[in-house]
This record gives structure tokens, C-alpha cells and sequence, in this order.
């Protein structure tokens, strides 16, 4: 496939800065101001503009980027997650990426180590990177191939092979299992090991960590990767050279100033302490949450468990923590006329841990509306009883 090139002349690509922040089926409505470019052309280029601002700001200020269709950019790596990844490799490793897609990973691996394969099947997808990695002077090595099939038919050996298997069945539904996605890494596994001396597997962050160490062997280590208290990716890393059986687990979480938390995998059997609501209350971050760290988490920080299920701790002082911190206010009965008395105009922003509601029940049932600086926690203590923590946020 070759690419219209002409999308980037100064005409168009002015126009679409222009018409950055409006809104897309408005614009394609209006039509296209130009003779020989379409409006939904423009509007896809305006589209990657749109999503690169925030998630690729290393194409957003390159005037020479021409941005595929919207399916890319929302499968693709983000910046910020594809560096992370690119902080695991060392300068001069030898890398291929099977699964290409938009390229963010393997631009992010090229500028450590500055030898790259990039490897994508598709020729649409494959025809807008390998512009882009002319466009960003980067010489990543590009095929148009099954990853699979290019490894089974190559000779040459790696230092690293990246993986992002795609994650829709035949019926475009998501899935996240290993045997569900493709290409399935469990099936071959043999051929990686033989062809690399590490693998690195983006997966799904909905995928259970203790499963996916009992199908993959020689996995070295784990990473729970976080952008703003959202989890994105599930990433382990495999080192054929070692046989590992306590791989160490990295809980991140980027674009935040919360330091990462690791540890090994067996210590994840560590006991909570547990204790009532005391002065002050944590909630871990999201990948903490995913990692299972919680018996860890009382060790470090010297924190107490609200209970077993409710992932909540306390503790009398204020002490760095990586997620939110609060100060609680009130310990009540989760009753209306206690919890309204405490609330101006009757808002609150509304959490619930090991809790028999949802936060939108919690709000119809009591009136309260979302908003104001009190935040309000409907969850379980040690004695198995419901409790609603009135609580005011602290910086971190």
C-alpha cells in the first residue's frame, strides 16, 4: 500500500491544526475544503492529532507524521509506557518486535539500543509506521510479515523479542487469556526460546498474574504498569538463560509522583496487620490493587488492614504512601440522617471497598450528589461491620 502523501501539504496540515479541537462528525458534515483530499482523510489525520497530544507527543510536534486510522491509535502503546519498557533493554541489544502495530514500542526500544526489526503483517498498518519512522530519521529495520512466520524462517538470533499479541477474537470481542489471543505465546514458546535470549510480553492487565506464572516458564519478572492510577499493561519478561521461580513484581504508576513498589513474588503471602479507622486512610494505587502486595504494604509503610477484603489501611501518622491518602474526619454507622449531617449541600465524592453497594446505589439511597472536598468511604472493619469513613483528601 502507499501511503497519499499530499495529506501533508501545508494547506491541510494547517487546516487541521485549525480544526484540531472541534468536533469530528461535525466537521466531516461540512465536507472537504480541498478538490483532491477527502473530508474523512482529514478528519483522520485530525484524529491523530487529537490522540497523539496526549498519548505520542513525540509524533504531535512532528509536522511530517501521518497518523493511521483510530483502531491504531487506540490499540497502540502509549508513549509513556513504551519508554518504561524501553528503560527494561540495554544500548546495543538486538531487538525485533513480531507485533508492530503502530510502532510506538519499537521507536521507544530503537532510541536505547538503536537496533530494531519491526515486524507487521498488516500492509496498511505496516505502510503509515514505516513512513513515520522515516519521518522521526529513525533506521528500524521494517518487513511486512507474520512475526511467526519471519522468526521460523529467519536465522538470525535476538537479544530480546518484544510480543503484543492482538486481543479480539474472530467476532471483534476483547480477550485476554494467552490460548485467546494471537499469536498465542504458550504455543510458542520453543521457538522463542531458540531464537532470543529474552521475550517481552505486553499483556492484558485484566490477565491474573499467579495463572500467568503457572503457564510461562523462566519468567524473571513482572511489571503492573499504571498511568495515572489507571492500569494499562501487564508486562513479563522471560530470561531463557535463567530458570527463576520467585520472580520479582514491579507495581508502577506513571505520569504521578508515587515511587513504584516491588518485591518478590512469594512475599505476597505476607499476613496483614489489621486495626479500627485510626487518624488516617490509604487507598493503594491501582497497581499495588492488581500486584496483591497487601501484607507487603503493612510491612513498609507500618500501615494496619481495615480488613482482609477491603484493601483500605490506617494508621496515626502521615506518612508518604503510593495512592491516595486521607484524613478521616468521622467513623459512623452507614446511616443517612449520621452521613447527611456531616455534608454540605449533600455532596460527596463516593467510594466503596468490600462493600454490598455501588457508589451510584450509595448516592440514590442517600441523596447525596457528586462533588465537594469531603470524600466519603462505604466499606467493611475488622469486626465485619459496615462503616462510612468521612475523610478529606491530602496531597501526596
Amino acid at each position: 500500500m502507499s501511503i497519499d502523501k499530499s495529506i501533508l501539504s501545508p494547506e491541510i496540515r494547517a487546516f487541521a491544526k485549525a480544526h484540531e479541537n472541534e468536533s469530528l462528525p461535525e466537521l466531516i458534515l461540512k465536507g472537504s475544503p480541498f478538490d483532491h483530499i477527502k473530508i474523512q482523510d482529514i478528519a483522520q489525520q485530525i484524529k491523530g492529532l487529537q490522540t497523539a497530544k496526549e498519548k505520542f507527543p513525540i509524533l504531535y510536534d512532528n509536522e511530517h507524521i501521518i497518523y493511521p486510522p483510530k483502531i491504531n491509535l487506540e490499540q497502540s502503546s502509549s508513549e509513556i509506557t513504551a519508554r518504561y519498557k524501553a528503560n527494561l533493554i540495554s544500548k546495543n541489544d538486538r531487538i525485533i518486535d513480531i507485533t508492530g502495530g503502530m510502532g510506538i514500542d519499537a521507536m521507544a526500544f530503537y532510541e536505547i539500543s538503536g537496533s530494531v526489526i519491526y515486524i507487521e503483517s498488516d500492509p496498511n498498518t505496516y505502510a503509515y509506521t514505516v513512513h513515520n519512522f522515516k519521518a522521526r530519521q529513525q533506521k528500524i529495520r521494517p518487513f511486512n510479515a507474520d512475526g511467526i512466520e519471519f522468526l521460523k524462517k529467519n536465522n538470525d538470533t535476538y537479544d530480546w523479542i518484544y510480543i503484543d499479541p492482538a486481543r479480539r477474537d474472530e467476532q471483534n470481542s476483547k480477550v485476554f487469556r494467552f490460548e485467546d489471543c494471537q499469536p498465542d505465546v504458550l504455543e510458542h514458546m520453543n521457538l522463542f526460546k531458540s531464537k532470543a535470549s529474552k521475550l517481552m510480553i505486553k499483556a492484558s492487565p485484566l490477565l491474573d498474574i499467579n495463572q500467568s506464572l503457572e503457564l510461562l516458564p523462566h519468567v524473571e519478572s513482572v511489571h503492573v504498569i499504571s498511568v495515572k492510577n489507571e492500569t494499562k499493561e501487564l508486562l513479563l519478561i522471560i530470561n531463557f538463560e535463567k530458570t527463576t521461580t520467585n520472580p520479582t513484581i514491579n507495581a508502577v504508576n506513571l505520569a504521578t509522583e508515587q515511587n513504584s513498589f516491588s518485591a518478590k513474588y512469594s512475599d505476597r503471602l505476607k499476613v496483614q496487620t489489621f486495626s479500627l479507622p485510626q487518624r488516617f486512610l490509604y487507598e493503594p494505587n491501582a497497581s499495588i490493587m492488581k500486584s496483591g502486595f497487601f501484607g507487603n504494604i503493612c510491612e513498609e509503610y507500618s500501615l494496619s488492614a481495615l480488613h482482609p477484603n477491603s484493601h483500605l489501611f490506617t494508621s496515626s501518622q502521615n506518612i508518604e504512601f503510593p495512592g491516595r491518602k486521607f484524613k478521616i474526619i468521622k467513623t459512623l454507622q452507614p446511616k443517612k440522617k449520621l452521613i447527611n449531617k456531616h455534608l454540605k449541600d449533600k455532596k460527596a465524592n463516593i467510594s466503596t471497598r468490600n462493600y454490598p453497594l455501588k457508589p451510584e446505589q450509595i448516592k440514590k439511597k442517600y441523596g447525596i450528589s457528586d462533588g465537594g472536598s469531603l470524600f466519603v468511604f462505604f466499606t467493611t472493619n475488622l469486626k465485619n461491620e459496615k462503616i462510612a469513613l468521612i475523610c478529606k483528601k491530602l496531597i501526596i
